[in-house]
């Protein structure tokens, strides 16, 4: 897929996990992938909602045999959002209305309230392309192209 170069890729919490949890099937495909997009000179777009899910999930024993300490994950989530290659976006008044809408309007249940947080902050701020290895759950809102890393 061509990419203009000025726009801006979502980062999506499966992407930012995968390319940090080394026994993830994953990893050495988004550590490449990741390497490429910044070899580009591309900026990737990060929300605190992925930032959010990202701790939660590195952090957790059930998931993973070697879970990050949380002084960790915290060191690794703020070197994504300090990166040159990063743009964070917070969410704002419009990103706030277009999730309910998108809630509403969808019929989507509570398990997709935060990808539907994400997807709205992100397309709030004129991002229309993300990264994730979870399209499904963000296909329905017909709102992006999506770059699938696995």
């Amino acid at each position: 897929m061509a990419l203009s170069e000025n726009e801006l890729i979502g980062v999506d919490t499966p992407f930012m996990i995968a390319h940090t949890i080394v026994e993830q099937p994953e990893h050495p495909a988004t550590v490449d992938y990741c390497n490429q997009l910044i070899s580009e000179k591309r900026l990737l777009a990060l929300c605190p909602t992925v930032i959010d899910e990202f701790l939660h999930v590195v952090t957790d024993p059930k998931r993973f045999e070697h879970p990050l300490s949380m002084k960790k994950a915290v060191y690794i989530a703020e070197t994504w959002m300090r990166s040159q290659e990063t743009v964070v976006l917070l969410p704002t008044d419009d990103s706030n209305r277009l999730h309910l809408r998108w809630m509403v309007e969808h019929r989507l249940e509570r398990k997709r309230i935060n990808d539907t947080r994400i997807a709205s902050i992100y397309h709030s701020q004129n991002v229309r392309i993300l990264l994730t290895s979870n399209a499904r759950d963000y296909s329905i809102l017909k709102a992006f192209k999506i770059l699938n890393f696995n």
